[in-house]
């Protein structure tokens, strides 16, 4: 069975707030091996261990807002399973945000 998650990354100026919710099916022996969510090449994710469920808040400010800056995601488990995929804050926005979910 394939892990569930939403990540959702959202751009107010400089400040960026990354919410992600991170699953597998609780009755299952898969675990999430790993999880890596960049923002500008910088991964907010500090230390991630083999867990069933994972959710949290992250911060980060921009070098430079008014550049587009890319937003990359990559999730693992114990099983023959992954994911990733990529976006973009756009520099010519204010406020934007990005989302991954399945």
């Amino acid at each position: 069975m394939a892990a569930k998650y939403s990540i959702h990354v959202e751009k107010d100026g400089a400040n960026v707030t990354a919410r992600y919710e991170l699953s597998v099916d609780l009755s299952s022996t898969e675990l999430l091996a790993s999880f890596d969510l960049n923002v500008e090449g910088k991964n907010l994710i500090d230390t991630f261990l083999p867990q069933v469920a994972f959710t949290g808040t992250k911060f980060y400010v921009l070098a430079d807002p008014a550049k587009d800056t890319p937003v990359t995601f990559a999730i693992t488990t114990n099983l023959p399973w992954n994911v990733d995929g990529e976006d973009t804050l756009r520099g010519g926005m204010q406020f934007d945000d990005v989302t991954f979910e399945n």
